[in-house]
């Protein structure tokens, strides 16, 4: 009897143009990680018996599906649920950025960039004073609510910290190598399984706000791989691996 409970690290590697994999990332925790397989069939029933009973089945397609839920809320992983593209935010100096006119009080706006210091809102060429004519409701995101109306325009100026942007929907989602690196907890076994071809679905749930810790569920699809279906210690889709006993 051979009992199993798996846990391991997962990776997931880009692929060269011949197949290869390379670049292998960790994905961080992973307290989810399923592999689906499934065909596409089609039932023939007999009609000489009076029974119509079952008299074939065709295989018409095979199928496989990665799940895999990561806690880490790492950039490459965004990247991937989000089909995105990373864009860097220089630190800046912002001076004379116009601000909607007019402005009553209570108004909030939000300034052309986030991550915002050293304020100077003014009008007119007289400036307003911070606590009497506005407050800064969030520094992060560079919003500003109004305490006293304003008629005309007013300017803005301020320093900003770099960041970093995730654009969604802003590129095809790449082909992964997946690896993972696991280890049998009820022998110490090794496990490892490779997936050469895995194409990620953008991320079908993401929680904003959270309760608890929150996670990024991952689903996709396992490709057959023609630049390694010729080798027969690979195949066309993928691979189970463990040690041989001595």
């Amino acid at each position: 009897m051979s009992l199993i409970s798996l846990q391991g690290k997962v990776l997931l590697a880009e692929r060269t143009a011949l197949g290869k994999a390379i670049k292998h990332t960790w994905v961080g925790n992973a307290p989810t990680c399923e592999l689906q397989l499934s065909t596409e069939t089609t039932n023939k029933t007999e009609s000489f018996s009076g029974n119509r009973l079952q008299y074939g089945l065709l295989q018409r397609g095979k199928t496989a599906t990665l799940n895999l839920t990561l806690d880490e809320w790492l950039l490459p992983n965004l990247i991937l649920g989000l089909y995105a593209q990373q864009q860097s935010i220089a630190a800046a100096t912002v001076t004379g950025e116009a601000l909607p006119t007019p402005l009553a009080a209570g108004d909030m706006i939000r300034l052309a960039k986030p991550y915002i210091s050293d304020l100077e809102l003014t009008k007119s060429a007289v400036p307003l004073v911070a606590g009497t004519d506005y407050r800064i409701e969030s520094a992060n995101a560079g919003l500003i609510e109004f305490l006293t109306a304003q008629a005309t325009a007013v300017t803005a100026a301020y320093e900003t910290e770099a960041a970093v942007a995730l654009t969604m929907f802003t590129q095809q989602p790449p082909e992964r190598w997946f690896v993972l690196d696991g280890i049998d907890t009820e022998t110490g076994k090794s496990v490892i399984v490779d997936l050469f071809r895995t194409k990620f679905n953008p991320v079908g749930t993401l929680g904003l706000i959270h309760d608890e810790y929150g996670n990024l569920p991952l689903t996709g699809s396992v490709l057959y791989d023609p630049l390694n279906a010729g080798d027969p210690l690979l195949g066309g889709y993928g691979r189970y691996i463990e040690k041989q006993a001595a």
